[in-house]
């Protein structure tokens, strides 16, 4: 490798390293306060920087939220990767996918309740569902981050649907149309993490994610191949 793409290689690194402290300093202060009341002073406090650096890294108060799904969705299909073309059947996969799934929702739950009691998250939302076409209803910049958003997200679905491709070719799994199998079990997560909001944010059941692994299982599994019980 030359010294110039070591340089370059290692200068992301510590990009990307800055970011990552940016990011989990925002959302220590969102926890704190809120969003509406974060300043971008209070990041820079919180993360031990100055001002004008916390600017390289992320523009201002307004895309912080984008960014910090966006880091979310980024680490999620990092790791979603990782078992996707992991060792194991691909039921023994989609239950390690599932299990992930559902930590990952479970370690943002404090944030996610802040959030939706924070007046400025509304109107974030109403920017989420402005109808396609229709640049006028949105900042220009509001509708790139969400247009990001939407990629990542894409990104994520598509690296789990590998797992349901090989199973497909094992055998392990009936036919089936992978991607919208995907966004169903993806429908069916966010509904269970959403539904304990209505229980007063109850923490998770220990079996939940092998519970709904069964559920998915019985229903996609091919019956002329039994498998291995989950």
């Amino acid at each position: 490798m030359r010294t110039s793409e070591v340089r370059r290689e290692r200068e992301m690194r510590r990009r990307e390293g800055y970011r990552e402290i940016v990011l989990r300093a925002a959302e220590r202060v969102i926890l704190r306060k809120g969003y509406s009341a974060l300043t971008m002073d209070d990041v820079a406090r919180e993360a031990q920087l100055s001002k004008a650096t916390i600017y390289k890294y992320v523009p201002g108060k307004g895309a912080l939220l984008f960014e910090i799904m966006g880091q979310y969705f980024d680490d999620l299909k990092e790791k979603m990767a990782a078992i996707a073309s992991g060792p194991g059947t691909a039921s023994e996969r989609l239950a390690a996918a599932v299990r992930l799934a559902l930590h990952e929702s479970e370690s943002k739950q404090s944030l996610t309740r802040v959030l939706w009691m924070d007046k400025s998250m509304m109107r974030l939302m109403r920017i989420f569902v402005t109808t396609a076409g229709k640049p006028g209803q949105a900042p220009a910049a509001d509708r790139k981050m969400i247009g990001l958003l939407r990629e990542k997200r894409q990104a994520l679905n598509t690296t789990a649907v590998r797992i349901f491709e090989d199973g497909l070719a094992s055998g392990e799994f009936r036919p089936l149309n992978t991607v919208r199998t995907v966004e169903f079990i993806e429908a069916a997560i966010e509904g269970y993490s959403h539904i304990r909001f209505w229980k007063g944010y109850t923490p998770a059941s220990p079996n939940a994610a092998d519970e709904l692994t069964r559920f998915i299982i019985e229903g996609i599994r091919n019956p002329e191949q039994p498998g291995k019980e989950n």
